[in-house]
C-alpha cells in the first residue's frame, strides 16, 4: 500500500494541476521545480496566458508547449515581474499583437513568438538568442547611424566602420500602452541636386534635412547618401564606377533598407531618357538581389531659371516636362512612389516669384539653395512616411541661413499639399 502511494504521488508531480480559476497550471520552470508556472484565465475581459513565479523558463519544441492546443483562443499574454528568461518557441502560435516582457527578463530564446508578434522588452540589455521582432525600451527617440558619402569629398568607402542599427525600440504612450518607435532605413542615390544644401559642402545635403524633419516628427530614420557631382543613375548602376562601387558595397552590407530614393541628372531624364530608364532598371535589379523589402522611389527634380532660359522655356513648363518623364519612367519600371519635389518648387515659385525670402535656388539659379533644400526634404518626409510636415518644428541646421516663421510655414504647407492634395 505504501509503495502504491509513492507511485501515485510521483505521477501527480509531472501532471498539470488545477489552478485557482479551475483550469490547468503547468510547471514550465527550467529545472522542473515548480518555480515558474503558467495557466490560462479570463483577465480584463481577455483569455490570458499568465506566466508567474521566479526564474528561468524551459525551452520548447514548436507544438510541444502545454497550451499549444489553446493558442488560437488566447487573446493576451502576461509575464510576471520575476521571470528571468523566455524559452525557445514559448509563445509561438499565439495570435496577439504584442507581448510585454518585464525588466527582469534578461534572455529571450529563439522563436519566442511568431513573426507578426512584437516582443517589447523593458530591459534594453536583454540578450536575444535569435528571436524576431524584439523591441527594446527607449522613452526617447533612439539615435541612428547616418552615413553621407560624396564622391569628390569623402575618403574611403561608405562601408568603412559601418555600424548600421539592428535594434528596434518602443515607448509607452499616454495610456501606458507600449508602442513601437517607427524606424526606417533610407538610401539616397543621386548627384548635387541631392548633396547640396545651399550653404555648406561637404555636408549632409537634402538627406540630412530630411532626416532631421522626420525625427522631429517622431520617426527614427537611419539615412544614407551616395552622390557624385554630375552623376547619372547609369553610373551608380556600374560597379566599375566610383559611385557604383559604393552602391554595390552598401547594398551588399545592409539588407534591410526600407526606401531607396533615385535622383537623375537634372535635364538628362529628358534629354537622355533611355539612359535614365535603363539606369533605374539596373539599380532595381541590384535592390531585388540584395534587399529584403526595399521600395524604390523616384526623386522628381525641378525646373530652374538658368536651365529654363537655356532651354528657351519657363520654369513651370520645364518642370511639367520633368514630371511627365518621371511618371512615364515610374510606370515603365513598376514604381509606385514619386517624390514630387519639382512640383513643390513650381508652386512656391509661382506664388512667391518676386519675394527674395522664398527664392529656392542657389546663386547659380539652378541648384537648390537652403530654401529649396528644406522644401525638398519636407516633400520626401511626407512622401516616404506619410508625415504631416505642417506640424514640424525643426527650423534648420545650426549654421544654415535662418528662415522666417512665415517662410517655414509656407514651405511645410506646400510640401503637405503636394504630397496629400
Amino acid at each position: 500500500m505504501k509503495k502504491l502511494f509513492c507511485i501515485l504521488l510521483s505521477a501527480a508531480l509531472v501532471l498539470p494541476v488545477l489552478s485557482a480559476c479551475g483550469g490547468e497550471t503547468w510547471d514550465i520552470s527550467k529545472n522542473g521545480d515548480g518555480s515558474l508556472t503558467a495557466f490560462v484565465e479570463e483577465k480584463n475581459g481577455k483569455r490570458t496566458l499568465v506566466v508567474e513565479g521566479e526564474g528561468e523558463m524551459r525551452d520548447f519544441k514548436e507544438g510541444t508547449q502545454p497550451w499549444y492546443s489553446r493558442c488560437g483562443t488566447i487573446e493576451a499574454v502576461e509575464v510576471g515581474s520575476k521571470v528571468t528568461s523566455i524559452g525557445y518557441n514559448a509563445f509561438r502560435g499565439i495570435p496577439v499583437p504584442y507581448i510585454l516582457l518585464p525588466e527582469s527578463v534578461v534572455l529571450i530564446g529563439s522563436g519566442a513568438a511568431g513573426m507578426e508578434v512584437k516582443l517589447f522588452a523593458e530591459n534594453a540589455a536583454a540578450t536575444d538568442l535569435g528571436a524576431v521582432n524584439i523591441y527594446y525600451y527607449s522613452e526617447t527617440l533612439p539615435e541612428t547611424a547616418d552615413v553621407y558619402w560624396q564622391q569628390d569629398k569623402s575618403t574611403g568607402d561608405i562601408t568603412d566602420g559601418l555600424h548600421s542599427a539592428t535594434r528596434r525600440y518602443f515607448r509607452y504612450d499616454g495610456t501606458g500602452t507600449p508602442v513601437a518607435w517607427e524606424f526606417y532605413k533610407v538610401l539616397f542615390i543621386g548627384n548635387s541636386f541631392t548633396y547640396r544644401n545651399g550653404y555648406e559642402e561637404p555636408g549632409t545635403g537634402v538627406p540630412g534635412i530630411f532626416d532631421a524633419v522626420s525625427e522631429d516628427l517622431g520617426v527614427a530614420c537611419e539615412t544614407y547618401m551616395i552622390t557624385g557631382p554630375g552623376w547619372h543613375l547609369k553610373d551608380h548602376a556600374n560597379p566599375q564606377d566610383a559611385c557604383g562601387k559604393q552602391v554595390d558595397l552598401l547594398l551588399n552590407a545592409v539588407h534591410d533598407f526600407d526606401y531607396i530614393v533615385l535622383q537623375e541628372h537634372s535635364t538628362d531624364s529628358i534629354d537622355k531618357n533611355e539612359d535614365f530608364v535603363n539606369g533605374i532598371k539596373a539599380i532595381q535589379e541590384k535592390v531585388a538581389a540584395t534587399q529584403d523589402n526595399a521600395e524604390v522611389v523616384l526623386y522628381e527634380t525641378w525646373g530652374s531659371p538658368a536651365s529654363a532660359t537655356a532651354r528657351k522655356t519657363t520654369v513651370a513648363e520645364m518642370e511639367a516636362e520633368l514630371k511627365t518623364v518621371y511618371e512615364t519612367a515610374a510606370e515603365d519600371c513598376g514604381i509606385s512612389l514619386i517624390s514630387y519635389v519639382g512640383k513643390a518648387f513650381t508652386e512656391i515659385y509661382g506664388a512667391h516669384q518676386s519675394e527674395k525670402a522664398y527664392y529656392l535656388w542657389d546663386t547659380d539659379n539652378r541648384h537648390q539653395g537652403y530654401v529649396g533644400a528644406y522644401l525638398s526634404a519636407c516633400v520626401h518626409a511626407g512622401t516616404l512616411f506619410g508625415l504631416d510636415v505642417r506640424e514640424c518644428l525643426y527650423e534648420g541646421e545650426e549654421k544654415a541661413p535662418a528662415l522666417t516663421d512665415s517662410v517655414l510655414s509656407d514651405l511645410r504647407e506646400e510640401a503637405f499639399s503636394v504630397v496629400f492634395g
